[in-house]
């Protein structure tokens, strides 16, 4: 038997056409395009192909900290995943939010659904700002989230 022979698929194939959100498929878009693997992207970004896996099938947000990093390695602008990042966080901070208090309570449903709907608000602005003004746009919305 060769050593030289490889399981799976070829590296940047994938059959599974299924949209993740925003960020998932910007990720994945462009890792595709360029032929890399998921473990080519875990390495640029110091983590694992499974977390890398999970954050293109949205089931885990981008850490901020991970953002310029993968925009240099995959040639994407830093605000293009930032916008995407933001949008697949606002879902996962209602999602854990409701999770951890199981909104109980008329008032407490109401204030939760408030915070989504001034979240959404921002993303919408941010989507819609100049280059310039993004940070600001930013600096709102992680105000939003951790409070």
């Amino acid at each position: 038997m060769e050593d030289t022979m490889k399981r799976g698929r070829p590296k940047g194939r994938s059959r599974d056409n299924r949209s993740f959100g925003p960020l998932g498929d910007l990720i994945r878009k462009h890792r595709l395009e360029k032929r890399l693997g998921l473990s080519d992207v875990a390495k640029a970004c110091r983590c694992s192909v499974q977390f890398i896996s999970n954050i293109e099938h949205g089931r885990a947000p981008l850490p901020w900290e991970k953002i310029p990093q993968l925009a240099s390695y995959l040639k994407v602008p830093v605000d293009k995943l930032q916008a995407a990042n933001l949008s697949i966080r606002s879902d996962f901070k209602c999602f854990v939010t409701t999770a951890k208090t199981a909104v109980t309570g008329t008032a407490s449903a109401m204030a939760a659904s408030a915070k989504d709907a001034q979240l959404r608000h921002v993303i919408q602005r941010y989507q819609e700002a100049s280059p310039a003004s993004k940070k600001r746009f930013v600096k709102a919305a992680m105000r939003l989230l951790t409070h």
